[in-house]
């Protein structure tokens, strides 16, 4: 049968952007993670280092008292030195060299460790810690995940810790330096690519309870070892995982087979609309716009929610005539890219119609039955539900997740007699991120907040039942007083810079 010229011409036209489509991908696709040099490292100090990829080539490092740089390739073909500038993602003016030392297999055994400027300390070595690891897959449904389980030295059974993903699209597995510092530590950690990411197989969603199965499914991957002590398993959430980590607690309980403890990190106790919400308020508050201003911002705020999460897209015309009357007024710029729908709104280039058909096509995709994301979902009477302790930490500065909002509910849980604690780092962004805001507010990010990583692992440490550990809210030098502890709310600060509420 002859093709139509019309029919011709479709099909070059189809190749022809099958091919653009291709070339692009190539071409912007993100390069895969430099994984060679995973891993802790014990400097000549005592101090311990953990180095993880950044993107692409880039590298980071991280100290146990919340000091973070990027490293950067800089030395000459088969010398793998890198620099590091100030700052979390600074390269000049140079104030670190690291130098590795690799092993046959090609795995970085160690580094030369020099700090560069007047008055630099003296040049050290370290050595990659004996931290026994092993990649494997695990069944969820009938899904294969890939994961990754970093080992403290000697037969166990040892606690351990599975890691709760936030919203990134990435290879928690590659890039997660977490499972090597709880297992410097003694808490075994488990780091698994969510589903449609990394080396797992399925379809990527926000949807909280297809990933809460996830979750339940890599601890039973645990409880099946003989090396794991099934009786103390943690689970350790951050941001979206906030959300995740407690519905798969509840999944658990009501099989019988309990986490022993919830680590989360500015994870939040809204709804995902409230989430969304926050990210233009704290803007306007930010810079100096009042309630009248916010009620504003709200009105559109409440007829997107009414359009993408209860179906009413007849309404987008509304929409766009409500964003054209506000175009030009100063509280509708100052929302303009902030973490927030709105801000999106604000900000895009793109024509609004191509935005309602991406929003309509994302929105109705499903997982397992599941809508990709449900904004409405309200994490409090999951939270309300579980007996199992659980520390939150949050950053009093975060402009993503609400931390004074997401506070208040867990004071009321406490309140009720939930077993909660919850931190709070005052000037801290999301990520418990120290930053410096420059004179046209934008921030550069300086490190973790000092004792945030040790806090954790102290957490993970006490509910395990393990002997206590210097550091903590103070950072490394800081004594028992500054830590969480089993006294419960209000237990004092110490001399960190964290507060317990």
């Amino acid at each position: 049968m002859k093709l139509r010229r019309w029919q011709k011409v479709l099909a070059v036209l189809v190749l022809l952007l099958a091919a653009g489509g291709l070339t692009a991908w190539l071409a912007f696709r993100e390069p895969l993670p430099d994984t060679r040099f995973n891993g802790a490292y014990r400097l000549d100090d005592g101090r311990r280092v953990y180095v993880g990829p950044r993107e692409g080539e880039v590298l980071r490092y991280r100290l146990e008292d919340g000091t973070s740089g990027a490293l950067y390739p800089d030395g000459p073909a088969g010398e793998l030195r890198y620099v590091s500038g100030p700052g979390w993602s600074g390269r000049e003016p140079v104030e670190l060299e690291v130098t590795f030392r690799m092993d046959a297999a090609g795995r970085a055994e160690g580094f030369t460790w020099r700090p560069v400027g007047e008055g630099a300390a003296a040049a050290q070595a370290a050595r990659r810690l004996d931290l026994p690891e092993e990649v494997f897959t695990f069944p969820s449904g009938d899904l294969a995940l890939r994961g990754k389980l970093v080992l403290p030295p000697g037969p166990g059974p040892h606690p351990a810790a599975v890691l709760v993903h936030g919203s990134e699209a990435y290879s928690a597995v590659d890039h997660y330096f977490t499972p090597y510092l709880f297992a410097a530590h003694g808490i075994a950690t488990l780091a698994y690519d969510k589903r449609g990411t990394g080396g797992s197989e399925g379809k990527y969603t926000q949807n909280f309870h297809v990933l809460a199965r996830d979750v339940a499914a890599a601890v039973e991957a645990l409880r099946a070892r003989s090396d794991i002590d099934p009786g103390r398993i943690h689970l350790q959430g951050g941001s979206q995982g906030g959300w995740i980590a407690p519905l798969a607690a509840a999944r658990l309980a009501e099989g019988g087979h309990g986490v022993r403890s919830l680590l989360i990190g500015y994870g939040p106790m809204v709804p995902i609309i409230d989430e969304d919400r926050w990210g233009y308020v704290y803007e306007l508050r930010r810079k100096g716009f009042g309630e009248e201003a916010i009620a504003r911002a709200d009105r559109l705020h409440e007829t997107i929610v009414r359009i993408v999460d209860h179906g009413e897209w007849e309404r987008w015309g509304e929409l766009g005539r409500m964003l054209d009357e506000a175009q030009g007024e100063d509280w509708f710029q100052a929302v303009s890219g902030s973490d927030s729908t709105l801000g999106f709104l604000a900000d895009t280039w793109m024509p609004r119609w191509v935005v309602k058909l991406y929003a309509k096509w994302k929105l109705g995709q499903t997982v397992d039955g599941e809508p990709f994301a449900d904004r409405l979902y309200d994490p409090v009477p999951v939270v309300a539900s579980l007996d199992v302790p659980s520390l939150w930490i949050f950053g009093g500065e975060d402009s993503s997740m609400p931390t004074d909002w997401s506070v208040t509910e867990l004071e009321r849980l406490q309140a009720a007699g939930r077993p909660i604690e919850v931190l709070v780092y005052p000037e801290a962004e999301h990520g418990i991120l120290r930053f410096e805001e420059g004179e046209d507010g934008e921030r550069r990010y300086l490190g973790y907040e000092p004792g945030y990583l040790m806090t954790m692992v102290r957490w993970l440490r006490e509910r395990s039942g393990l002997e206590a550990v210097s550091g903590g809210l103070g950072g490394e030098a800081a004594t028992d007083q500054g830590a969480p502890s089993a006294a419960g709310p209000g237990a004092g600060a110490g001399a960190g810079t964290g507060a317990f509420r």
